[in-house]
């Protein structure tokens, strides 16, 4: 019994703390996994590695730019959720670029 208790305590306080961190300054940021700005304004096209490691830095979240795989990455990993999406997409298209979730 104390055990499931404290198992659906840990699920209580990790969903809450999910959506929270998805607030800041009044406002709900979609959040995603790694992402890429690309050579077409639609998404497609070849990665540029040079804009996304631009866009990544200049943008304010908690990623990095992977060097192996040329992508803004969370730093929780690839499976993490804490790029701010609308913000990458905003970066890459006032430099020409399309972005993408990869």
């Amino acid at each position: 019994m104390r055990s499931s208790l404290t198992i659906f305590a840990l699920i209580v306080s990790t969903a809450v703390g999910a959506f929270a961190g998805a607030i800041e300054r009044d406002h709900l940021f979609k959040r995603g996994g790694p992402e890429i700005c690309t050579a077409n304004l639609d998404g497609s096209g070849e990665p540029d590695a040079q804009v996304t490691k631009d866009c990544c830095a200049a943008v304010d979240h908690e990623a990095y730019f992977n060097e192996a795989f040329k992508q803004c990455w969370p730093y929780s990993g690839p499976a993490g959720n804490s790029i701010d999406t609308g913000a990458m997409v905003d970066c890459c298209s006032s430099r020409d670029r399309g972005s993408r979730a990869v």
